[in-house]
């Protein structure tokens, strides 16, 4: 691959990762980031996770994340929990409301899914799920971190 097919192919990620967060809110409708239903998916999939955990794992910084938790808290999506031996850790719990909410995200996902891939063979996709696997595979190769 040459240089300008690079360049190229940096703008095109750039481009869809700008417009992606737009698009979801704009179609879902409920008023939900994708980063506030990866934390409910999660809390729902994994069950209760400390704060700290829960950032790490879908690459949030722990500010961020609690921006996101006090809205799902205010909403009573999620609850806030702490420990008796150590105040200090605080663990989220996925509520009824915050399921509730999941199962409707659900139907909503899968057509926002569906509308962004249209188009693309079923071939096509999993060619680029498996170059996407191995792009974020380089990311996680020790060379690549800092």
């Amino acid at each position: 691959m040459i240089e300008e097919d690079f360049l190229e192919l940096e703008d095109i990620f750039r481009k869809i990762i700008r417009k992606l967060p737009g698009q979801w809110k704009k179609h879902t409708k409920l008023g939900f980031s994708r980063s506030e239903v990866l934390v409910l998916y999660k809390l729902h999939r994994d069950g209760q996770q400390r704060a700290s955990e829960l950032a790490r794992v879908l690459s949030i910084t722990t500010g961020g994340l609690t921006g996101i938790t006090d809205k799902l808290v205010d909403g009573g999506y999620i609850e806030r929990n702490r420990t008796d031996q150590d105040r200090r850790v605080v663990y989220l719990t996925i509520t009824e409301n915050g399921q509730e909410i999941l199962r409707n995200l659900y139907v909503t996902r899968k057509a926002f899914m569906e509308r962004l891939f249209a188009g693309i063979s079923k071939e096509e996709l999993a060619m680029f799920k498996t170059t996407a696997t191995k792009l974020l595979a380089n990311f996680e190769n020790n060379d690549m971190k800092e």
